[in-house]
């Protein structure tokens, strides 16, 4: 019989999923989890309180021959970890990076796009990315709907159009109009849905 839980922050649908031994997708397009779907549109984002349907396991018999070794691999593992790195508006391209998670660590370079792309653990909280000389600690899982203000807010800050998460109220209007600005929309400073889209789709999530 499926099960609820509550999401707690931090959480998204792939670590819930892998606290539980389930896929990630398999949770996800669950249809229990039908009205989650329409409310969040990302499984990497879930706001605390939300209630996640934990399907039955599925039971699945696959033929195998005897005498030889066979890997079976569960979707959605490792997960995947994006990350774009921009600099007055342009992207970092060809920087050395190093990223630190648990006791895993991913060394490359940004590509053309300045983008990080790497697998990751699904319940990883936090991580260290030291990139040009400076170290930035990453909490993950934590970034909010941008239904809310606290993401309205966060994706602003991330996106580098405001300075502080926890600036004024006109301070953010006038970070909502740049955004609206650069991204074709009316700079009215009002946050509505096709702001909210833009703004989702600018982030990434």
């Amino acid at each position: 019989m499926p099960r609820t839980y509550t999401a707690q922050a931090g959480d998204c649908v792939s670590s819930i999923a892998h606290a539980h031994n389930l896929s990630p997708q398999r949770v996800w397009e669950a249809p229990e989890n039908e009205a989650l779907r329409r409310e969040r549109t990302s499984p990497h984002v879930l706001k605390p309180g939300d209630t996640v349907t934990l399907p039955d396991k599925e039971i699945r018999q696959v033929p195998c021959a005897t005498g030889r070794t066979h890997t079976f691999r569960l979707k959605g593992i490792p997960e995947r970890f994006r990350l774009r790195l921009h600099e007055d508006g342009a992207p970092r391209t060809k920087v050395p990076y190093r990223l630190v998670i648990g006791d895993v660590t991913h060394e490359g370079e940004t590509n053309e796009q300045g983008l990080i792309e790497c697998g990751i653990p699904p319940g990883a909280r936090e991580a260290t990315l030291e990139v040009g000389g400076e170290e930035y600690t990453l909490s993950l899982g934590t970034l909010q709907p941008v239904s809310t203000e606290e993401g309205l807010r966060a994706r602003l800050a991330n996106l580098g159009f405001l300075e502080d998460e926890a600036s004024e109220e006109d301070a953010l209007s006038e970070a909502v109009a740049r955004f609206q600005a650069e991204y074709g929309l009316m700079p009215s400073g009002t946050v509505d849905e096709r702001t909210r889209h833009k703004l989702r789709e600018a982030h990434g999530a």
